[in-house]
């Protein structure tokens, strides 16, 4: 192949072509020689003349059919008059780096497709660099986000690993893109989040959609006290099937042995909507609510609350919810006239849903492609690099139907 062919072909206009040499491994060197009027300083960037010794350095770049390929050039020392004496900068390559611009660019591409493993497997590389290459371009692109203009938000956690690990996703919900994590979910690790976007876009926030903890709705009120935060249908129902749980324990431990056979294995029938029951489980559960008059008026009460969200009137929404804890109140089941003084004290968050229809349904979506990040790669030891995936996979787009 003619050398001015082969230059065309690697498109750097910096250097001069001088050879290739094909190694017996699937390897091929290509030998370049820098131009000397591109000598600049690695640290400033100043163009230099005057230069010291030098030493050949070999740098990856993209594979010439199945061959990987190596950019090998001598690299000089330089006088800097503003540095002193420091490296020559590489015009595509990255100070310090060994891979060129463009094969990074392609190592940073695949990772949003495939773990890093993968990717250092397919690409023959240490799965060290491959982290380090990915983490830099994510770092470029999601390390500041702009949060301008936020009005409407949602708040959850989410889980790095098995134990208490969780971290603090906030969601703008008008773009649907996640713009900020933190580490924790304290009332300290949402007032970081508050404190980096500044008091003057923390007044511009009409509306949060989050649960019913107390350590966020104390900092939202303490840095937005404008925001109104919205209890979406998801969280409660969460909070209240864990009561329903909790009673029907109790009514377990109480039953004959012959009842006991009938409420053992129960839990997800309970919690279960009624249309996704297949027939067996409907014939179990109707077996369950004639043998037990307190799960009974629970399960009912399961799907009274559910009904809250149906009303877009506040005034009507008000007289369901009061209904729905004078119910619960009359049970005289104990766990469940906790839960209404619960839902009496949070009425006002219950209600704002009439005004502001958002909810953190897109976030419990994005919270499932944060799981298939963890399963794909086995699990995060680096915080910082998974929440940078994290941002990396829920940078969505724009939707505007929020009120």
């Amino acid at each position: 192949m003619p050398n001015n062919i082969i230059a065309q072909c690697l498109n750097i206009p910096q250097v001069r072509f001088e050879k290739i040499v094909h190694l017996p491994v699937k390897v091929t060197e290509v030998h370049l020689t820098l131009k000397s009027e591109t000598f600049k300083c690695s640290e400033c960037g100043t163009t230099v003349t005057e230069t010291f010794g030098s030493r050949i350095q070999r740098v990856r770049d993209l594979g010439i059919f199945e061959n990987k390929t190596y950019l090998v050039f001598y690299k000089f020392r330089v006088q800097c008059p503003r540095c002193g004496v420091k490296a020559q900068a590489i015009p595509f390559a990255e100070k310090y780096s060994r891979c060129t611009v463009r094969f990074e660019e392609l190592v940073a591409r695949l990772c949003r497709l495939m773990s890093v493993q993968a990717v250092a497997e397919l690409l023959e590389l240490d799965w060290k660099l491959v982290k380090r290459i990915d983490k830099k371009y994510l770092k470029k692109e999601f390390d500041r986000i702009d949060c301008s203009g936020l009005k409407f938000i949602a708040v959850d956690e989410v889980a790095s690993k098995k134990g208490h690990n969780y971290f603090t996703v906030v969601l703008d919900l008008a773009r649907t893109r996640v713009v900020w994590v933190g580490k924790g979910r304290k009332e300290e690790t949402l007032n970081q989040f508050f404190e980096e976007i500044g008091p003057t876009i923390s007044k511009q926030i009409e509306a949060v959609a989050c649960d019913m903890w107390d350590p966020y709705l104390k900092s939202i009120h303490k840095h937005a006290p404008q925001a109104k935060p919205v209890f979406d249908k998801f969280h409660v129902i969460q909070a209240y099937s864990r009561i329903m749980d909790k009673a029907r324990n109790i009514e377990y431990r109480k039953a004959s042995k012959k009842d006991k056979e009938v409420i053992k294995g129960s839990k997800y029938l309970l919690l279960k909507n009624s249309d996704n029951l297949k027939l067996d489980e409907k014939e179990h559960l109707d077996r369950l609510l004639k043998l037990n008059r307190r799960l009974t008026r629970i399960y009912i009460l399961k799907d009274e609350l559910k009904g809250l969200w149906m009303y877009k009137s506040r005034g009507w929404a008000q007289k369901h919810l009061n209904r729905w804890i004078s119910m619960a109140r009359r049970s005289r089941i104990k766990v469940l006239k906790q839960f209404a003084k619960t839902l009496d004290s949070y009425r006002e968050g219950l209600l704002a849903h009439c005004r502001y229809h958002i909810n953190n349904g897109i976030l419990e979506g994005f919270n499932n492609k944060i799981k298939v990040i963890k399963r794909v790669a086995y699990g995060f030891h680096d915080d910082e690099y998974f929440i940078l995936k994290i941002k990396q996979a829920c940078s969505g787009t724009t939707y505007n139907n929020i009120c």
